[in-house]
């Protein structure tokens, strides 16, 4: 399998997802559909529109890159990297209970941006409280989601 297959093969999976994702909102009851459903069809209209738009910028850049991407897929050039991320991840998702998301999250963000390769403290910090204060706004504030909280305080 190419790069160039196994990618699209994914663009393409993502995007029936979007579409099951949002078709599925009609399902809902009722009292769900201004609230809970808004954020399904919010999360599948924005997972649609990523994938058309890679999709998009693959085919444009399908000459630059024809011959990276007619290279064999190979999965493990990185296996520390690779593992390292699936056990944090593991670890993340399991410490929302204890710890909630957004500490959780704070650990979380620089230490994936360390195991994957970024080296400056700035980035840390401006890319943690970036993407924490846009799922607060985005999440808490316009959707009214109410994300894990700490046990380990209350």
């Amino acid at each position: 399998m190419t790069k160039r297959f196994a990618e699209l093969l994914l663009l393409g999976g993502f995007l029936v997802l979007a579409v099951l994702l949002y078709n599925s909102t009609a399902a809902y009851p009722k009292f769900v559909q201004g609230s809970t459903a808004a954020y399904v069809r919010f999360l599948a209209i924005c997972l649609g529109v990523l994938c058309l738009a890679e999709l998009f910028i693959t085919s444009k850049n399908k000459k630059k890159e024809q011959d990276s991407q007619t290279a064999a897929l190979n999965m493990a050039e990185a296996p520390r990297r690779f593992w390292g991320l699936c056990i944090l991840l593991f670890i993340y998702a399991a410490s929302f209970e204890f710890l909630g998301f957004y500490l959780a999250s704070a650990i979380f963000l620089p230490t994936a941006m360390l195991l994957l390769g970024a080296r400056k403290p700035l980035h840390f910090g401006v890319t943690t409280i970036g993407i924490l204060l846009f799922v607060y706004l985005v999440f808490e504030k316009l959707l009214g989601v109410f994300l894990p909280t700490s046990s380990l305080f209350g």
